[in-house]
């Protein structure tokens, strides 16, 4: 997941904790309403301590990703241009590029965010195979 984090443009050479939990829609549904206020599932939540990365000590969390395998299951499933693994690897790409500052809740800001996560998801595909990473049952 390091290469997804680099690609985002997140800050690097620092000795930051990357964690990804993944979660059920239970578990991300109180975790959507405890840290967003925002009732019902969704696919990741972003929870980024960059801001000065050079005041983080070594170990220290940098970046938390909470990803929805069920989300990712029924988005999987309904999409013809995407698959479990896909959009797992999708959304962890997405978590980062919020970590490193792009948005899309706005019309305006969505396009930017769409290319960006196009970018690194296809770099990431020459690279790695997201159904050995992420295989479906």
């Amino acid at each position: 997941m390091n290469d997804a984090a680099v690609l985002a443009g997140l800050p690097t050479g620092g000795d930051w904790e990357f964690r990804i939990w993944f979660l059920d829609d239970e578990a991300m549904a109180e975790a959507h309403v405890d840290i967003m206020n925002v009732e019902g599932t969704t696919d990741v939540i972003t929870m980024a301590y960059l801001e000065e990365p050079e005041a983080l000590f070594p170990g220290d969390m940098g970046l938390e990703l909470l990803v929805c395998v069920p989300f990712a299951e029924r988005e999987g499933a309904e999409r013809q241009d995407s698959s479990f693994a896909d959009e797992l690897m999708l959304y962890i790409v997405h978590g980062c590029l919020h970590a490193a500052g792009e948005n899309d809740l706005t019309d305006e800001d969505r396009p930017s965010m769409r290319r960006r996560e196009a970018e690194v998801m296809s770099a990431l595909r020459k690279k790695y195979d997201f159904n050995l990473i992420f295989p479906s049952n």
